[in-house]
């Protein structure tokens, strides 16, 4: 089973209040559903993917408007998927569709509204129990081990941009974009996945959620710290070799002799250690001395090794 259809079962055994149940059932139909005309008969039709939201479509059907649901399941001639259908005939069509204000007068006939019923939702519960309701009818959530994304496939682009404009006002930074033709209302940031999770009442997959971010980061910052670590290891080998080839230098053009007692140290301790860091290698010396002394003694040695070079050069 999918991450996205984990969280839509949680959704599923979410109680409200009727009030809540009626915003709920309003975004399910306005995301899934549509008004069917034929031969003066009226007919209210809300599609799904999943069994558990079909179900729960035709449970709060019954529920706030004690109507007669049919529901069936299709399967598709193409890819061989159930769909499922939820049908309400007649006038308790129209009446579903006005009570959850999504029915409107245009032309003498009747039409959906494409817009948020914000008139339903004047309580926070309500707004909440909406967006839940959208999810289930046209959400998808990836699998955060994968990515984080949330998005709403409404189909019609006047409601997505109500719905987006919806979740804007709740606190969430949704985006739109047309994707084949359709134009989809999404949600990228994990801590604003996490939010909306928080409104739906998706609390089992906002835990899964935060776990799996809290994996990945200190997945993340455990690979940081190990790449930086090579890169410094890589850098300390560059400069020991750099390093004990200008003490090579020295040693085939005039030898050590040459060489102040603490620079022959130095170059002593460098060719015997060539792996230590500065730090530890100051450290073997007695007294021990420090990271910038043993810098600097090394710098000298290359610019010694430098300048024999050069004189060998012009020779």
């Amino acid at each position: 089973m999918s991450f996205s259809s984990t969280v839509k079962e949680e959704l599923c055994k979410v109680a409200g209040k009727p009030c809540c149940e009626l915003a709920e059932l309003a975004a399910l139909l306005h995301g899934g559903s549509s008004l069917q005309l034929a031969k003066g008969e009226k007919r209210l039709v809300f599609r799904a993917e999943s069994a558990v939201v079909a179900r729960r479509a035709f449970t709060l059907l019954k529920g706030v408007f004690s109507v007669k649901p049919q529901l069936y399941a299709l399967q598709r001639r193409t890819s061989g998927r159930k769909g499922y259908r939820v049908a309400v005939l007649g006038e308790e069509a129209a009446l579903v569709l006005e009570a959850a204000g999504l029915l409107k007068q245009k032309g003498g006939g009747f039409t959906l509204s494409r817009r948020v019923p914000l008139s339903l939702l004047r309580r926070d519960c309500c707004k909440r129990a909406y967006l839940r309701g959208a999810f289930l009818a046209s959400g998808y959530l990836s699998d955060p081990e994968r990515a984080y994304h949330l998005e709403f496939t409404p189909g019609d682009e006047s409601y997505a941009r109500s719905l987006c404009l919806f979740l804007i006002r709740r606190g969430i930074a949704a985006k739109e974009i047309t994707r084949k033709e359709a134009r989809l209302v999404y949600v990228k940031d994990s801590e604003q996945i996490v939010q909306l999770l928080s409104l739906m009442g998706a609390h089992a997959a906002l835990l899964n959620m935060e776990s799996v971010r809290v994996t990945k980061e200190v997945r993340n910052r455990v690979n940081r710290i190990v790449n930086c670590e090579q890169a410094n290891i890589g850098k300390i080998m560059d400069a020991a070799q750099r390093q004990i080839a200008a003490i090579e230098t020295i040693e085939l053009h005039s030898g050590f002799q040459k060489l102040s007692p603490a620079l022959r140290r130095m170059a002593e301790m460098r060719v015997e250690y060539p792996d230590l860091p500065l730090k530890e290698l100051g450290e073997l010396f007695s007294p021990p001395i420090g990271k910038s002394a043993v810098n600097h003694r090394l710098r000298k040695l290359e610019e010694i090794a430098r300048d024999l070079s050069e004189e060998q050069g012009q020779e």
